[in-house]
Parts: structure tokens; C-alpha cells; sequence
């Protein structure tokens, strides 16, 4: 699941189709639903709902009861969840992302995005330079200054297993790209750490970095007419 995707997408294009309660109530369940990997959850709206969001009226007040469930009935009617039923814990609920809201997310946005996963970011000039400037102009994994006449392009895994796109490969210099060799890219952070070439912090902060890359959170600068 790319969360930063999900966030993207629900403050740039769901949030301002609900008011504030319905974001809270949407929130809340995505929290106990998708976000923990499941499709589905039992919610107890009369409790959970002092766990959501202060009410606009008496100040310090959680939003009544039937506020919402009329809540929960909106965003139903928006096509944001489905109500599944009643429970002896509470009701049953299935939350849609906003990609799986029909015609919420822009044609335009959704082509682009498939787009960005077919372009190949090796064997391009144009497009390893961009990778290189993902990078911020330092090796992906000792954090060394690298540029246009020294750096090469290493795959996080191996290419055949996962190809040329944008979530597999990485700026790095000529002394990492060699001492990596077959190894993971895991493996090779951490003899890096061994090594002394990272500081704990570092090392902590590029296992962050390579997990978000391969969720697809680390996107080139692709220009939009690419």
C-alpha cells in the first residue's frame, strides 16, 4: 500500500467533497480498516465517535450520536464506504481508497501515474540523469557526492526479476555499485554500517529510504510531457 499516494489523493481530491465530520468518520475507519490491512471492520460508531472529533457546537463536545450515523450514511452515499451490516460489536464497514471511488480521481492523473510505471530509468540517459536528481546528487547508499561524469545506475534487485522502473533502481557510486554486486541492497547497507562508510542514524534513515522506494513513494522529477 503507498500511503503517501493515499494521503495525496484523499487531501487533493475526497477531502473537499466532505465536510469535517465525514473526513473524521472516513479517517477513523481507514485507521482500523486498510491501513492494518484488512478490507473490512466492526466499528462501535456510539463509542467511537468521542475518539474522532471535537462537535461544532458545545465546545469540547464529541459530534452526537445521530450525527454520526447520518455521517456514516453520506459518505456511504458518496460511494467512500459500503455499510455492511450490524454486529453484536458494532457495524461492519468496507472503506474505498479514493482510487477506488469511481470518477473521483482525474482520467489525466490515473494515465500519468501508469505512465510513469512503463517508462524505463536505465538504458535512457535522459532518464537515469532524473534518477540522479531523485537522489539529490549523493550515492543512494553511502550518501558520497556524486554527478553526471561519475555515477552509475545500480538495480535494488536483480533486473530481470523486476525490470527498469523507477522503484528498482538507484543513483550510486562506482564503489558501492561494485561492492553490492549480488548482494541485497539490505545486505549491503548494513556492511556499509559495519564498515563505519554510515552512521547509525544514517544507516537507520537509508533502510527508511529503501522501503519507501520500493512502495513507490521516491518518484523521479518526470516532466509532465514525458
Amino acid at each position: 500500500m503507498d500511503l503517501r499516494t493515499i494521503l495525496e489523493d484523499f487531501q487533493d481530491y475526497l477531502a473537499p467533497k466532505l465536510d469535517t465530520y465525514e473526513q473524521a468518520i472516513y479517517l477513523y475507519v481507514f485507521r482500523h480498516s486498510r491501513l492494518g490491512g484488512s478490507a473490512t471492520a466492526v466499528i462501535g460508531f456510539k463509542s467511537a465517535r468521542k475518539d474522532m472529533a471535537l462537535g461544532i457546537g458545545e465546545k469540547g463536545k464529541p459530534m452526537s450520536e445521530a450525527t454520526c450515523y447520518e455521517k456514516l450514511k453520506s459518505l456511504e452515499a458518496k460511494s467512500c464506504l459500503r455499510i455492511l451490516g450490524t454486529e453484536h460489536k458494532g457495524t461492519r464497514v468496507e472503506l474505498r481508497l479514493p482510487s477506488e471511488i469511481p470518477g473521483l480521481i482525474p482520467v489525466s492523473k490515473v494515465a500519468a501515474e501508469l505512465a510513469l510505471e512503463e517508462i524505463d530509468f536505465f538504458t535512457s540517459p535522459t532518464n537515469r540523469a532524473l534518477i540522479l536528481q531523485r537522489e539529490g546528487n549523493r550515492c543512494f547508499y553511502c550518501l558520497r557526492s556524486i554527478d553526471a561524469t561519475n555515477f552509475v545506475i545500480d538495480h535494488v534487485q536483480e533486473r530481470r526479476n523486476v525490470g527498469n522502473g523507477y522503484k528498482n533502481v538507484v543513483a550510486a557510486c562506482r564503489s558501492c555499485n561494485n561492492k553490492k554486486n549480488k548482494r541485497s541492497a539490505e545486505d549491503h547497507l548494513r556492511n556499509l554500517y559495519r564498515d563505519g562508510l554510515l552512521a547509525e542514524e544514517e544507516f537507520g534513515l537509508r533502510l527508511q529510504y529503501l522501503a519507501k522506494l520500493q512502495e513507490g513513494a521516491l518518484k523521479p522529477p518526470v516532466p509532465e510531457s514525458a
